[in-house]
């Protein structure tokens, strides 16, 4: 089931006996969440009521016949009890080393869906959940219960909220503002509402109605990777003052320059494994990146030869040897790498 569908069935009062949360967008899942402990336990009850168990990806750790105690316990003020599972693990293939025993627990928790208290709401938080564990997922279907990813959104769906969010202050947004919101955070929620936070507070001690780029690069936190998508846009034209302006950017933020190093290393590693790979959401899973950063490597990538990406990796990791080896400092190092880098 989708966020949305998800989320207005709640708001109608539509409340499942066991829910399984998943996904990257670990800020959608815990507004869903919340909006289920605001319907089903009343004002004041949550210590009695609310049962909540972090088991930080260590499945051998659950106690089975706790969590079958704690979900036929009833409630005492709310009409429902809530019991919380976060990162369980169950819902993943198990280590090698305690496979059998996590099988064990597995199965014990499957007896447990499969006679459900009706009195009891069921909520799995986890990071992921594999559809080959079939059995327990059909248990948790059985038991009338949903199971909803919550990946990351599109930039298209974090622009409207964005300017949704801004609206509700009585503010506006302009999409290069918003678009660099979402780049800087990388496509999360919980980062891009931090720095809104900031930016209405900025507003409303400036008394400005409208924001723009150039207050997200004042007031929000520095957006080094769209630096370096700048810095390689101006290797790809050959554009060597423009790479040093973007350098000097860098430097002015008080980035160290072996930082910069590295993160033109990783970025030219992740370019090479996008001239490559034609699918972005492959090129995603592979780099363990946002779609949209991915969408965004390939688009890069496009723009140079294979051959002159592999000379530019070979060129940095030249460049990275000489300054270990004392014969140049970071800095020069790294001025004298992208000019050479732009006539490639």
């Amino acid at each position: 089931m989708s966020y949305s569908k998800l989320s207005k069935e709640i708001d109608a009062g539509i409340i499942r006996p066991i829910y399984l949360l998943y996904g990257e967008e670990d800020w959608l899942i815990q507004q869903l969440v919340q909006s289920l402990i605001k319907t089903v336990i009343i004002p004041g009850a949550g210590d009695l009521d609310l049962i909540q168990l972090d088991f930080a990806h260590a499945p051998q750790n659950i106690d089975p016949l706790r969590i079958d105690q704690e979900i036929r316990t009833p409630p005492f003020l709310s009409d429902k009890k809530m019991v919380i599972l976060k990162d369980t693990d169950l819902f993943v293939a198990a280590p090698g080393a305690g496979k059998a025993e996590i099988s064990e627990k597995r199965k014990q928790i499957k007896a447990l869906l499969e006679n459900f208290p009706s009195n009891t709401v069921l909520v799995f938080i986890e990071t992921k959940a594999n559809l080959s564990q079939k059995s327990l997922l059909s248990a948790l279907e059985k038991a009338g219960g949903v199971r909803a990813e919550i990946s990351i959104q599109d930039s298209r769906t974090l622009q409207a909220w964005i300017t949704a969010g801004c609206r509700r202050q009585g503010l506006s947004i302009e999409p290069g503002a918003a678009d660099s919101l979402i780049e800087r955070c990388e496509g999360q929620m919980r980062e891009i509402r931090t720095e809104l936070e900031k930016l209405f507070l900025y507003m409303g001690w400036s008394g400005e109605q409208n924001i723009t780029l150039q207050l997200v690069d004042l007031v929000a936190r520095p957006d080094n990777r769209s630096s370096i998508f700048d810095l390689t846009d101006a290797i790809s034209a050959g554009q060597a003052a423009k790479a040093l302006q973007v350098l000097d950017i860098l430097l002015t933020r008080k980035e160290p320059a072996p930082l910069i190093l590295f993160m033109l290393y990783r970025h030219l590693r992740q370019l090479l494994a996008a001239a490559t790979e034609r699918d972005s959401r492959v090129l995603a899973a592979k780099l363990k990146l946002r779609p949209f950063i991915a969408k965004k490597l390939r688009l890069q990538a496009q723009r140079f030869e294979l051959k002159q990406l592999a000379s530019i990796y070979e060129l940095m990791f030249q460049t990275d040897l000489r300054i270990k080896q004392g014969q140049i400092n970071d800095l020069l190092g790294l001025e004298l790498l992208l000019i050479e880098a732009t006539t490639i």
